[in-house]
């Protein structure tokens, strides 16, 4: 990828994290004009977390590609503002089938493309199946923890994310380690050159343009 496209993706990510910034201040405002302390305690929330892929890079001098960054905003945005606020949990359904099969899905290729370039470039030594085993290890870890922060939103907040208690979490469970498992599985055939997978070497790409000090010599 050259400078102006990484330029574009770059423009791109932060008008986006922007604009759904300024919509989570706005709601804020109109919080506390109307005295609905209940949402403004989770707007704020819901703005804290969208910094926290910032701090994160910042603090460890780790960047992932933009795209990542997107994804991750957009389902903050898909699952607190439009599934909880918006109430598509209640209007839709497949809402949160739809979420937890992103999730497993952003997370198992995050862990992928960071231990896999590590490994390509001799940083780590693994085989292709610990690869995988890492990266869907990672995307079961998360999707517990996004179980236990659905957990806290409805104690702290008097949410309903969890909308049928244990029967709930455990299908959420379940469908993020299927989703985990696919995505698992197509990175150790792409690693065992069964398959060819464009997205998986354009994020390898972009991964190392973005973090050449973790590729040293």
């Amino acid at each position: 990828m050259n400078r102006a496209e990484m330029d574009r993706v770059d423009k791109f990510a932060f008008w986006l994290s922007s604009i759904f910034r300024l919509v989570l201040i706005i709601g804020c405002i109109v919080a506390i004009l109307t005295g609905n302390w209940m949402h403004l305690g989770f707007f704020i929330y819901v703005l804290i977390v969208t910094f926290l892929p910032s701090i994160i890079e910042k603090t460890y001098k780790f960047e992932f590609p933009n795209e990542f960054e997107v994804l991750i905003m957009l389902y903050i945005y898909a699952s607190l503002m439009l599934g909880e606020y918006g109430e598509y949990f209640e209007i839709f359904w497949w809402w949160d089938i739809f979420l937890h099969i992103s999730l497993g899905i952003i997370f198992p290729a995050l862990g992928f493309i960071l231990v896999y370039v590590l490994n390509s470039e001799r940083q780590v030594n693994l085989s292709p199946f610990f690869i995988a085993l890492f990266s869907f290890s990672v995307a079961v870890s998360f999707g517990a923890i996004w179980e236990i922060f659905e957990y806290l939103m409805d104690v702290v907040f008097g949410l309903n994310m969890q909308t049928s208690g244990l029967v709930d979490t455990m299908w959420d469970l379940i469908v993020e380690t299927l989703s985990a498992l696919l995505m698992s599985t197509l990175g150790y055939l792409y690693l065992k050159k069964e398959i060819h997978i464009h997205l998986f070497e354009k994020a390898e790409r972009k991964f190392i343009e973005r973090n050449p000090r973790l590729f040293r010599k």
